[in-house]
């Protein structure tokens, strides 16, 4: 009686430790997957980094292209009343 015991104790042994390799190796599969991520993570922190930085250097060209803007018409209308000067001046 004792022998089948043995036996079924080894094959349960047996089946534990290949059930353990078998984890073990998904174990370093994902460590090697979360490895990964965090290497992409990292690149995708250092690009947003990046982009902020490039979202604000265009907002201030959009905030200065703005203000050229109402400078232009400004000077536009300047000259156009200045013409309109000159115009009167040589009918005069």
């Amino acid at each position: 009686m004792p022998k089948p015991d043995i036996h079924q104790l080894e094959e349960r042994v047996l089946a534990l430790m290949g059930e353990f390799r078998r984890l073990k190796k998904e174990n370093q599969g994902l460590s090697r997957q979360v490895d990964q991520l965090n290497r992409e993570k990292e690149a995708m922190v250092k690009e947003q980094s990046s982009n902020q930085g490039t979202l604000e250097r265009l907002s201030q060209l959009e905030s200065l292209s703005r203000k050229n803007e109402k400078d232009r018409k400004v000077v536009r209308t300047k000259v156009q009343t200045l013409l309109d000067n000159l115009e009167k001046f040589d009918l005069a």
